[in-house]
């Protein structure tokens, strides 16, 4: 009979333990936002600097069939700083921007294209995907975009 009047008692301790357990899992993001490991929705780019703790880099040049604004913007913060953003209309444009660590990866038969240094594309089905160095930045580019705005697109990359 001993044995049954402790687990009431019981009961309630695990209960508050895990109560403050999961307040705490919940609150700290809330206060510290760097704990979040992401993804974070971006409102504007004026934003990204202060999420993420660079300047978004994006292309001054995107054609009218992209759509006026972005689908989405989002930041990861692990296990390395990112921002992503996507245009979503007639075609699709996705940038990822990250900042050091090792080069992304790409098939062996990617090759640079022509007259942009430090870049790498290559064709998987219909989309198209880039590799560019930048700095201490790597981007990664995919779109279905014809391959001739390619070039044009890494051209104009420029911090916003």
């Amino acid at each position: 009979m001993g044995r049954v009047k402790g687990i009431g008692s019981f009961v309630l301790v695990a209960a508050v333990v895990f109560l403050v357990l999961r307040g705490l899992h919940v609150g700290i993001p809330a206060f510290v936002p760097g704990t979040r490991p992401g993804p974070i929705a971006i409102a504007s780019l004026d934003e990204v600097r202060r999420r993420v703790g660079f300047r978004p880099i994006v292309p001054a040049y995107r054609p009218a069939a992209l759509g006026d604004r972005p689908a989405t913007m989002t930041a990861t913060l692990r296990p390395a700083p990112a921002f992503v953003i996507v245009w979503q209309g007639e075609y699709y444009l996705s940038l990822t921007q990250r900042q050091g660590g090792a080069a992304p990866e790409y098939p062996p038969t990617a090759q640079a294209l022509r007259d942009v240094p430090g870049s790498m594309w290559w064709q998987d089905g219909a989309r198209a995907h880039v590799v560019l160095s930048r700095g201490e930045f790597w981007i990664e580019m995919v779109t279905d975009l014809p391959e001739r705005d390619l070039k044009r697109l890494a051209d104009t990359l420029t911090p916003y």
